[in-house]
């Protein structure tokens, strides 16, 4: 039987990379929230979708649900999702400073809540949390977003503790900056970016180790 991925932020960036890959191998579910663009990669990669708002944990938990109802199971679920913030603090938008909270670190923390219930019934499951650098080391003008990202890294290793017990792996992965549209800042050198589909392989190397074997943290950058 085929693996059952799901992805958040799975019409864009990194996570239609990684959509395009396992949906040759695997069931993939992206999650998005844009309906017509989520449709249109769904169709263009052969995969199922739902779409999702991965900031509402109602919206999380009927996405998530619907699909195991529908496979009746679910090996990993990739938290992609991602929003981007940059600037001096004072002129940061409070509305888009919370939205980055939701989205970069809420978002994970409700994909997991619904998840570990499935989880813990299967007696396995593997989250993976595509992180940051940004969640490693601090940086000036970038407080938001960085901090968004730390709080994705305490909340996985902390998590990390709690359910290995019961066979579920949570990997929590950093790549530095990538060759993708995310920042939508072309005053990013990019030429010294890392390409999205090196990440790809990275997580494909992760998945294929044995029900005991976990690669907890991953830094990845170019060189």
């Amino acid at each position: 039987m085929k693996r059952v991925i799901c992805i958040t932020g799975g019409a864009n960036g990194l996570g239609r990379e990684l959509a395009a890959f396992f949906s040759l191998q695997a069931q993939v579910i992206i999650f998005d929230i844009d309906e017509k663009l989520t449709e249109t990669v769904a169709k263009k990669f052969d995969c199922d979708f739902q779409l999702c708002n991965v900031s509402e944990y109602k919206s999380v938990s009927v996405a998530i649900k619907k699909v195991f109802k529908k496979y009746h199971r679910i090996d990993c679920f990739i938290n992609c999702a991602g929003i981007y913030i940059d600037g001096e603090i004072e002129s940061n938008d409070p509305d888009l400073v919370k939205k980055v909270f939701e989205v970069n670190s809420l978002g994970p923390i409700f994909t997991t809540q619904v998840l570990v219930p499935i989880f813990k019934k299967q007696k396995f499951g593997t989250i993976i949390n595509i992180n940051s650098t940004a969640g490693l080391h601090p940086k000036a003008f970038n407080a938001v977003y960085h901090s968004s990202k730390w709080a994705l890294t305490g909340f996985s290793q902390s998590v990390q503790e709690e359910l290995a017990p019961f066979g579920i792996k949570i990997v929590d992965i950093h790549p530095g900056i990538m060759k993708t549209k995310f920042t939508g800042d072309s005053s990013h050198e990019l030429s010294n970016a890392l390409e999205p589909h090196q990440v790809v392989k990275a997580i494909d190397f992760i998945l294929s180790l044995n029900k005991d074997t976990i690669i907890p943290e991953l830094t990845i950058k170019h060189l």
